[in-house]
């Protein structure tokens, strides 16, 4: 899938969004639920057995999902000077294929007001297998990096984060099995987060 084939896949099957992980779940809040990576709703790790907690539920997750299929890993830096070329220490980006460039302060004006700020996207495509992707999961998990998986056969995107994974689905049925399914990894809160 070229870049211009996933703006057009992402435009028809997230309409009236951008591929930014954390506005999804507001966007799409009828197809969209969480899990969390730690029992009692803890935020984060603080022994190896925590992080063999957090590994296993989000690679039994994924894999329930997406199973062995291909997906994009998707992730996004703030550029305040788009004439600097960008540097990651965790991604290499020379892998990955640019989609776009978001002016943040003209498509979100009221939260950018101050600044120039852009929002670069870059793709990679992917195999998914369990534990395969466990340090990019370790990373996120400390708030180290942010990504977001995009399986565009089946329609569903996951947004691991610092705390649990977001996961959009193609309908609300599918999401409402799968909230059934890890019944036991949801919130306690009543909104779901």
């Amino acid at each position: 899938m070229t870049p211009e084939q996933f703006k057009t896949y992402w435009t028809k099957t997230y309409p009236d969004s951008y591929p930014i992980d954390y506005e999804l779940k507001t966007i799409f809040s009828n197809r969209w639920f969480r899990i969390h990576n730690l029992p009692d709703s803890k935020r984060y790790a603080e022994s190896d057995d925590e992080y063999k907690i957090i590994l296993s539920r989000q690679n039994r997750l994924i894999s329930d999902l997406f199973q062995s299929d291909d997906f994009f890993i998707v992730i996004g830096f703030y550029n305040y000077d788009l004439s600097s070329p960008l540097s990651d220490d965790y991604f290499d980006l020379d892998k990955f294929h640019k989609i776009d460039t978001l002016a943040l302060h003209k498509i979100r004006p009221d939260e950018y007001q101050d600044d120039e700020v852009y929002y670069e996207i870059y793709m990679k495509p992917d195999k998914w297998e369990s534990d395969k992707f466990n340090d990019l999961l370790t990373k996120i998990a400390d708030c180290e990096i942010r990504a977001m998986f995009v399986n565009s056969t089946k329609n569903i995107t996951v947004v691991p984060y610092d705390g649990g994974m977001d996961i959009i689905l193609p309908d609300t049925k599918t999401r409402d099995d799968f909230k059934i399914k890890y019944k036991d990894w949801l919130s306690s809160r009543e909104d779901g987060l």
